[in-house]
C-alpha cells in the first residue's frame, strides 16, 4: 500500500466528490478513481459509498479514514524533520566535555550555538581524555575533546588542533620552590608526586615520568586521583606537589601556587574529534562556529583554533 493511495481515498472522502478530489490534487478523476478502487481490492473492503451526486464513507470506510488521516500526518511531519535536520535546523548534538581543558572555552561556545540553534537539542557528556574517542566511536558523543588520537584510530576520526598548553607545577604555597620564578625538572626529584591517574590521560602521565628520566631520576609517584580538583586538594594538604596541564590552575585552590617548568619542559595538545564518516550537517554547523571563535587556553592573549587536520 502506497502513501498515494492513502492521499487519494482521503481526498474523496474529506470533499465527498471524486471531482472535487482531483480538482485538489491536481490530477484526473479517472486517476483517482482507479487508486480507490486499488485500494478497496487491496484492503477486502468497501470504503465509500457512490451515486451519481455524491460519495459518502461506508463504517469500514470511516475507520479507515481516521487512521489514514493520521498516518498522512506524521508521514508529512517526518518529512519536514527531515528537511530541517537535512538543514542542520532541527537535530541533535552530544558533546563530550573535558575537564578543565575545555573550561576556558566551551561554556561560551555552547551559549552561542544555543542562541544561533535553539531547535537543536544539545546535550553534554564529561569524559576524561582517554575515553574521548570510544565514546565518539560507539555513538555515545558526536564531537569530543582529547589530548591525542592513537594511530590506531586517526583513519577512524577526524581531528583540529585547538592550541598547546606547558605542563606546570603545582605546589603548597608554602613549599621551598614556591620562591622561585621557574622549577627545574631535578629539583623534584625528592619530592612524592600526586599524579593524575594514568588510565585518564596517558599521554600527561607518560610524559612526566618521561620528562624525569631525562633529568636523571625516577618520580617518587604517591596518590594518582581521578579528578583535576582532588590533585590540587591533595597539594594543598601537603600530601605532595604536582605536575599539571596550565588549564589546571583555574580550578579552585586557595594554597596552592603554579610555576612554569625551566627549560622546554612538557606541551600538550588540545584536539577537538569527530568521526571520520560524519555527515551530520548538525555537527559541522558546531564545528564551523568553533572555527570561527576565538580559543583561550588560560593565557590572555586568546587564539583562534588551527583549521589544518593533524
Amino acid at each position: 500500500m502506497e502513501l498515494r493511495h492513502l492521499r487519494y481515498f482521503c481526498a474523496v472522502a474529506e470533499n465527498r466528490s471524486f471531482t472535487l478530489a482531483a480538482r485538489r490534487l491536481n490530477v484526473s478523476q479517472s486517476g483517482v478513481s482507479g487508486q480507490v478502487r486499488d485500494l478497496e481490492r487491496e484492503l477486502g473492503a468497501t470504503l465509500l459509498h457512490r451515486n451519481q451526486r455524491e460519495v459518502w464513507l461506508t463504517p469500514e470506510g470511516t475507520i479507515f479514514w481516521e487512521e489514514a488521516r493520521e498516518i498522512l500526518l506524521r508521514a508529512e511531519r517526518a518529512i519536514e524533520l527531515t528537511k530541517k535536520s537535512s538543514l542542520g535546523t532541527t537535530g541533535k548534538l552530544t558533546v563530550g566535555l573535558c575537564g578543565p581543558v575545555t573550561a576556558s572555552f566551551l561554556p561560551r561556545l555552547i551559549r552561542k550555538f544555543r542562541r544561533q540553534s535553539p531547535a537543536i537539542t544539545l546535550a553534554l557528556r564529561e569524559r576524561v581524555p582517554s575515553e574521548q574517542i570510544d565514546a565518539l566511536l560507539n555513538g555515545q558523543i558526536d564531537i569530543g575533546f582529547t589530548r591525542s588520537v592513537s594511530a590506531e584510530a586517526k583513519h577512524l576520526v577526524n581531528q583540529i588542533k585547538l592550541f598547546r598548553e606547558p605542563v606546570v607545577v603545582a605546589l603548597p604555597k608554602d613549599h621551598p620552590l614556591a620562591a622561585n620564578a621557574e622549577v627545574a625538572p631535578s629539583a623534584l626529584a625528592s619530592n612524592k608526586l600526586v599524579l593524575y591517574y594514568r588510565d585518564g590521560a596517558p599521554e600527561i602521565f607518560d610524559g612526566i615520568v618521561s620528562m624525569c628520566q631525562t633529568a636523571k631520576f625516577s618520580p617518587k609517584i604517591g596518590d594518582t586521583p581521578p579528578s583535576w580538583q582532588s590533585v590540587l586538594t591533595m597539594v594543598e594538604a601537603g600530601e605532595g606537589v604536582s605536575l599539571v596541564p596550565k588549564c589546571v590552575q583555574h580550578l579552585h585552590s586557595n594554597d596552592v601556587v603554579f610555576r612554569p617548568l625551566q627549560g622546554k619542559g612538557i606541551q600538550l595538545d588540545a584536539i577537538v574529534i569527530w568521526r571520520g564518516s560524519e555527515t551530520n550537517i548538525v555537527v559541522q554547523k558546531f564545528l564551523d562556529l568553533l572555527r570561527s571563535g576565538d580559543i583561550n587556553p588560560g593565557d590572555k592573549k586568546r587564539r583562534r583554533p588551527r583549521t589544518g587536520a593533524s
